[in-house]
């Protein structure tokens, strides 16, 4: 709280006794001066006499006196310790205001004074000057005064707990300088690096840009061989097409040929004998002279024969010819044959189905009526041990009803060996069909089989006509 005074000295004002000023020097208050005031704690009063007395405002207390203190105060600078009342300023509330002649007046208020307080100024000036003496004054108090304290020693600890992390701080950055004077070095020496490396990229650049340039140059190559190929592919498609004709034709060719080489084997055959036959007549010639008329004779019965071999050898190509037609009439009647027999072998593994649900049906259903006359009989035991009196219509029902079991029983038994008989049937027909295959290509008929709409097809069985089914078969 001193301290608080000697620093606020300096601003102290000065009230005269005439012109409300003096000259405070350094008694250490904050503000003094004459004020007017009426009577504390006398509100009943309509009117209240004003009274002038010599104020002092010092560490949070106004001190008032009576006038005479205002001339002791100005002549040794020294106040004086017996006020006529004090007034402490902590907390409260100072405002301007009017009350009665007093235009320039301050209102003192505070919730635990029983009246507010006023004192009056000579002018607005001395008015905001006493009103912020008193606010400054306000807030020195002893809860203030210990918060200082308390400030002013951690503030004191904190400084010396900086000053410690200053010094670890120095510390630090002398450490990071010298790792930054290495990492200056470093640096330098990266930068070197650098300008090398940028040389190299720059070799490295230019090389990037000759590959780039090969590049474009082969991928244009590559369009164009690509091209090339893909018209060598379509020259090789034609080519391969041309080669299936050739071929079909080189067969054909190979065929003719073989049929020439025979006619030319033959007459090989023919021309060897006649140069044997030469040979005979020339050395008869050569011993028999006189026989040359009938040798010339004899020749042109061989001109004949010649003619006649060949006129033999047109009829024999005329005959293979019908061969031929022989053997393609066959081969269409054994596709025709081959498709029937597939036919036959799918309408067979459908029937075999067929065949197996059916069976497995009648299995059940034997089993059901086997049970159901089982249960008859026993009916018809127990009525019989039971000596109970049956009626007559009772038991021909019963009767009636074993009867109807039998025929059902019998009748499921027929339709089974019905099934039996149907596969049977399909086999035969199977066996059959192979067997005339094969004796069809064994022994190829010398004139083709009658053709009706260019296929051959075998004289269907009139239980097929009739019933449109299978032999052996019932529709289900």
């Amino acid at each position: 709280m001193a301290r608080l005074g000697d620093e606020t000295t300096n601003r102290d004002s000065v009230l005269s006794d005439n012109d409300g000023e003096f000259d405070v020097g350094d008694t250490k208050v904050q503000m003094s001066g004459m004020l007017m005031k009426q009577p504390f704690g006398k509100g009943g009063k309509k009117k209240q006499k004003w009274q002038k007395r010599f104020f002092i405002a010092k560490d949070g207390f106004l001190l008032y006196y009576s006038e005479s203190e205002c001339k002791s105060f100005q002549k040794d600078h020294h106040f004086n310790i017996h006020p006529k009342g004090v007034i402490p300023l902590g907390s409260c509330i100072f405002m301007e205001c009017v009350e009665g002649s007093q235009k320039f007046a301050i209102k003192i208020s505070h919730r635990h004074f029983k009246g507010e307080i006023i004192v009056g100024t000579e002018n607005q000036e001395d008015c905001r000057k006493w009103i912020t003496a008193l606010r400054e004054c306000s807030k020195v108090t002893f809860r203030n005064a210990q918060l200082g304290e308390n400030i002013v020693q951690q503030l004191e600890r904190k400084s010396k707990v900086m000053a410690t992390e200053k010094q670890e701080v120095i510390n630090k950055l002398n450490e990071e300088a010298s790792q930054l004077e290495v990492e200056k070095e470093k640096k330098e020496e990266l930068e070197r690096l650098a300008a090398e490396l940028a040389e190299e990229k720059k070799s490295i650049e230019k090389a990037a840009m000759e590959l780039r340039q090969e590049k474009d140059t082969t991928e244009q190559e590559l369009k164009g061989t690509l091209s090339a190929m893909q018209q060598i592919e379509e020259e090789k498609r034609k080519l391969f097409k041309q080669t299936e004709s050739l071929q079909a034709n080189l067969e054909s060719i190979t065929t003719e040929k073989e049929l020439t080489t025979a006619q030319l084997e033959e007459r090989e055959r023919l021309t060897k004998q006649l140069e044997e036959e030469k040979k005979t007549l020339e050395e008869a010639t050569s011993h028999l002279k006189g026989d040359l008329m009938s040798l010339e004779e004899h020749s042109k019965l061989l001109e004949l024969e010649k003619i006649t071999t060949e006129e033999r050898l047109k009829q024999e190509a005329e005959i293979a010819g019908k061969l031929k037609e022989e053997v393609r009439q066959i081969s269409d009647t054994a596709l025709h044959l081959q498709s029937q027999v597939k036919e036959v072998a799918q309408a067979k593994e459908k029937t075999q189905t067929a065949y197996q649900h059916e069976k497995k049906r009648r299995i059940n259903t034997e089993k059901r009526l086997r049970l159901a006359e089982d249960s008859l009989k026993r009916l018809d035991r127990a009525l019989k041990e039971s000596g109970i009196k049956i009626d007559l219509q009772i038991e021909t029902d019963v009767k009636n009803l074993k009867q109807f079991f039998e025929d059902t029983i019998a009748e499921e038994e027929y339709e089974a060996q019905k099934l039996d008989i149907m596969r049977d049937a399909l086999r035969s027909k199977a066996t059959y069909n192979i067997e005339t295959k094969k004796m069809e290509n064994d022994c190829p008929p010398t004139s083709p089989p009658p053709i009706e709409n260019g296929t051959s097809s075998p004289e269907p069985n009139p239980q097929t006509k009739q019933n449109g089914t299978l032999p052996g078969t019932q529709e289900q």
